[in-house]
Formats: structure tokens, C-alpha cells, sequence
């Protein structure tokens, strides 16, 4: 039974070490949330010139009107000269420049970086380069490097809390025009359009989603730059190292971005027609023959109306954020992801009264403890049942040992175990069942742990300042594989001498994995080791008189 229970343990942990570190790298299609790959240094931020306009903003949310059309403008050259306008709300700071009328800068107030600095959600390029967010790319080379590369006329205007900037430029032939409406929220409203109106293009988000920085880039469970996109209520996940050069997607779209484990970027259509997804292949930093490659997601005008409008969001894949926004899908916490939303829910609970997620995982953990109490109290007595029938069990092994190769003679042995079973009141599953049930719950800790936006950063005491990294000492990890001895060693087991210093290996293979995992998920299994083992002490020492025994 013990050996069943061993390979069964040890199958799941394997598979689930396989599930984060094997399988995503030679089958993406099977993971959507997953494409393990270090990423290098890119290139750095170009610096953005002074702010004009713009101001804070009152605190209160304010729901963001969609922009009205534009109207053809008069064709004329532009006399504009390099302006940056900044967007300053309670949670984020946006900039726009009127060179190519883009998004340079989008930083999260709230959400820091190792070194500090704030996340910035468009992602350091060449400074050479002239496709940042809301770039409009077309089949016409020069009409991109007109509508990319020229200096646009601006035009602000804040009433309240929003904040609308509009740009405008002409060569006297096409005219293009851009407006954004800016409130206090993450997602905004934008409208672009060109004219003749038969010009096709689309506007593109990206490359990628922010720069990593170097403790996330070495992160094997850091995952960034993602394409996703719905349609009819169903998400697809495009991994950025297996896209193609170029995909389209018919309509209707509800919405097509780039993200990583704990950010999203999207474009949310209100008039366009289909959208795409563009790969390319940028040389990493120092080398000329490896590349990364990076997607851009894009929203095409619709056939005939040189238009494209709808909102944005750019923000923290924050679970009540995306929820209010229609972007739920998006927050991908696994197999076990119904799961992970009930233990982040406990969790962002608990962390009210805490002021700590290392403190909450280890009050949950005791409250969850409490809950399994009588199924693992079930699952001692049964062993201990077990210990105590051992050497009738013996007897008819030893009676059938001769008869290892005849189906008919172990048939019979069996039926022999199970009456035994069945005499003595053993459920063989029953020493199994907490540990089926642990493990979802441990594999829903996996995933939400790596996906949490509330947990990325968040400190526990003393070495350990982001819990959904790694322990950089790995001290965690080695607590965790010595009270797993521990646990083996009072444990009452069923086992011969061989079997039993196979169960002493399973501690140094569950330390060996854990190792790399985030220290929020060790802190979980230490805490649950711990625990048992007390439950084992004050059994083995206060119950000696339990009918088991």
C-alpha cells in the first residue's frame, strides 16, 4: 500500500516539475501560460524629453467616454516642433510624444522594479526606432515612415479628470489623425484615422511588454511577451518564441494584446475591422547571430473607413481590475485555477489582518490544516491499522511468493488481502485520500504564486523580499526536506527495510525541486510539514490507547 502510495506521490511531484520545466519548452501549444526562455538585456530607454502639459488628477475614478470620429483634416504641412505631453493620474503616469504621435512611457505608480524605478509598460528599444505603442503600420513604406517619423501638431484639452490630446499632421496628400481620452483609470479611450479613406492600416501595440528586469530575466517561471487575443468569448494564447511572422484573425474581436505573468496590455475595438498578431526577430544586445523574438498585436481598419477606435487597458493583471474590465481570461492560473482564485481571494482576506502574504500563507495553511484535520487523522489510524495487521499480510505474501508469474494464484492473493482488509475495518485508499487532496491544492499554490499580482514583490521577513521568487539562500527549501525526514521517520509506515529507505530518498527529491520554486509555495509545504508533524507527535505520544492500536 505504502509503495503505492510512494509512486504515486512521486509520479505527481515529476509530473508536475515536468508540467513547469519540460513540457512548455518543446510543447507551447499545450500550455498557453507558459514559454520558458531567458531573456537578454534589451536595448535602453531613450530618454524622453521634459513633460509639458498636464497635471495630477483628482483621486476618484471616472469612466472614460469613448472618443468621438475624427474628422478629415485640411491637408498641410506641419510646422509642429518635438513635444512630450504627460498624462498624471493617481496609479500611472503616461507620455506621448506628437514624433509619430505615440505612447513612449506608461509607468505604474504603484508596482517598483528591483532597483526602484517604477514599471514602465512600454518596453526599452533602439532610440533610433519609431514603433512604440500606437504606431500606425501600413503596406506602404513611406506612408509608415510619414505617419511614424513626423512631428505632429498637438492640441490639449482637460476638462475634470480627463485629459484629451489630440495630434494632428498633413503632407498635403494624406493626413493623419490621432486622438486620446484620458481619465484616472488604466484603460483609455483612442481613435485614429487617415485619409483618402481607402488607406489600410492598422495600430500596433508593442514589442513586447516592459523590460525585465536581471532577477526576472534569470526567473524560469517568469514568462513575458505573449500574445493573447479573444473572440466570441474565447481566448487564445500565442507564445512570442513559436508565432508566426504574421497571423490575422478574422472578426469579431473583443480584444488582442501582449502580456506577461503579471501585466497586460490590450487593444479593445469599437470600429475596426480584423486584427493580427506581427513577429520579429530583434538581435539580442552584443550579438549579432542570436535573436529574440518579440510581437506586436495590431488592430486592423475596417475595408473603406481609414479608421480604427476603442480603448486600452494598460495595467497590472490585477483580479478584481480584470474582472471589472471583461478581461478575466487573461489571469491564467493553470489546471487548478478555480482553485488558485479561492486561495488568492483567502489570501488577499487574510493579508487585511496580517499585513504580510508570508504570515497569510501560513495562516491559511493552518486554517486549511484544520479543514483536512479529520480525513488526515482518518489516514494515521488507517496506517496505524495497517502497522498492526502487518504480519497477517506477510503470512499470505509469503504464501503466494512462489507464485509471482501465475495471474490466477495472485488473483487469489488478492481477494485474500482485501478480505483481511475488510475483517479488520482498513480502507486501503484511505492513507492515500489526504494527499490526493493536497495536491491541488499545492499545484493551485504553483500556479497562483508565479501569476499574483499581489504577491509579486511582497515580503515575508528577513531574506526573503519577494515570495513569488525563489529563496536566494535556498534555507526554505532545506527546512522543508529535513521536517520531511522528520515526518518519514514518525510516520507509521508498513514497509520493509528497502521500501523504507526508498520513502527517506522522496524528502531529497521533493528539496531538489522545490528548490527553484517560488519561496511562497516552500513556505506553504513547510508550514504543512510542520504541522503534521505535531499531529504525528501528539498521536504517537497521547493516543497509544486508540482502538487502532
Amino acid at each position: 500500500m505504502e509503495k503505492r502510495l510512494f509512486m504515486a506521490v512521486l509520479i505527481s511531484i515529476a509530473f508536475l516539475w515536468a508540467w513547469a520545466a519540460l513540457v512548455p519548452r518543446f510543447f507551447p501549444e499545450l500550455v498557453k501560460q507558459k514559454a520558458v526562455v531567458k531573456a537578454a538585456a534589451p536595448a535602453s530607454r531613450p530618454s524622453v524629453p521634459a513633460a509639458v502639459a498636464g497635471g495630477q488628477r483628482p483621486a476618484a475614478e471616472t469612466r472614460v467616454p469613448a472618443p468621438a470620429p475624427v474628422a478629415p483634416i485640411t491637408p498641410k504641412k506641419t510646422t509642429a516642433s518635438l513635444r512630450v505631453t504627460t498624462v498624471d493620474a493617481p496609479d500611472f503616469v503616461a507620455r506621448f510624444s506628437n514624433r509619430g504621435a505615440q505612447l513612449v512611457s506608461f509607468q505604474l505608480k504603484h508596482y517598483k522594479m528591483a532597483d526602484g524605478s517604477a514599471v514602465d509598460l512600454v518596453k526599452g528599444r533602439d532610440p533610433t526606432r519609431t514603433d512604440y505603442p500606437f504606431a500606425i503600420i501600413g503596406a506602404d513604406p513611406a506612408f509608415n515612415s510619414f505617419a511614424n517619423g513626423s512631428l505632429y501638431e498637438v492640441a490639449d484639452e482637460v476638462v475634470g479628470p480627463i485629459h484629451t490630446i489630440t495630434y494632428t499632421v498633413s503632407d498635403g496628400t494624406v493626413s493623419i489623425s490621432k486622438v486620446f481620452r484620458m481619465g484616472n483609470e488604466p484603460q483609455f479611450a483612442f481613435s485614429v484615422s487617415a485619409t483618402p479613406q481607402g488607406i489600410p492600416f492598422r495600430v500596433v501595440i508593442g514589442p513586447g511588454i516592459r523590460t525585465l528586469a536581471p532577477d526576472e530575466k534569470d526567473n524560469q517561471f517568469i514568462v513575458t511577451g505573449n500574445a493573447v487575443v479573444q473572440r466570441d468569448d474565447s481566448l487564445k494564447t500565442v507564445p512570442r518564441e513559436k508565432a508566426p511572422l504574421f497571423q490575422t484573425f478574422d472578426p469579431p474581436i473583443d480584444y488582442i494584446g501582449i502580456e506577461d505573468n503579471y501585466f497586460l496590455t490590450v487593444l479593445k475595438p469599437e470600429k475596426a475591422g480584423s486584427a493580427s498578431i506581427k513577429a520579429e526577430d530583434f538581435p539580442l544586445l552584443g550579438s549579432e547571430q542570436k535573436k529574440r523574438r518579440d510581437l506586436y498585436a495590431g488592430l486592423n481598419s475596417a475595408p473603406g473607413l481609414g479608421m480604427v477606435s476603442g480603448t486600452s487597458f494598460f495595467g497590472p493583471k490585477k483580479a478584481e481590475l480584470l474582472d471589472h474590465y471583461g478581461l478575466e481570461k487573461t489571469l491564467q492560473f493553470g489546471v487548478f485555477g478555480i482553485i488558485a482564485r479561492f486561495l488568492l481571494t483567502a489570501l488577499v482576506w487574510i493579508n487585511k489582518t496580517t499585513r504580510n502574504y508570508g504570515f497569510a500563507i501560513i495562516v491559511l495553511t493552518i486554517l486549511l490544516k484544520v479543514v483536512l484535520y479529520p480525513l488526515q487523522h482518518k489516514s494515521i489510524v488507517s496506517m496505524k491499522k495497517m502497522q498492526r495487521v502487518q504480519p497477517k499480510m506477510n503470512v499470505i505474501r509469503d504464501r503466494y511468493k512462489k507464485a509471482k508469474t501465475d495471474s490466477e494464484q495472485r488473483q487469489k492473493m488478492n481477494m485474500e488481502m482485501m478480505k483481511l482488509y475488510q475483517t479488520e475495518g482498513i480502507s486501503p485508499m484511505s492513507g492515500c485520500l489526504p494527499m490526493v487532496l493536497q495536491l491541488p491544492i499545492l499545484w493551485g499554490f504553483y500556479g497562483l504564486l508565479g501569476k499574483a499580482i499581489e504577491l509579486r514583490g511582497a515580503p515575508f521577513i528577513w531574506w526573503i523580499h519577494d515570495l513569488s521568487l525563489k529563496d536566494p539562500y535556498y534555507i526554505t527549501p532545506i527546512l522543508m526536506t529535513i521536517t520531511m525526514f522528520v515526518q518519514q521517520l514518525i510516520t507509521p509506515n508498513t514497509a520493509d527495510a528497502t521500501q523504507r529507505r526508498m520513502f527517506l530518498m522522496m524528502p531529497l527529491i521533493f528539496g531538489w525541486i522545490f528548490k527553484e520554486f517560488p519561496s511562497g509555495l516552500v513556505l506553504y509545504w513547510l508550514v504543512q510539514n510542520i504541522l503534521t508533524i505535531i499531529q504525528q507527535t501528539i498521536m504517537n505520544k497521547y493516543w497509544k490507547d486508540h482502538p487502532a492500536d
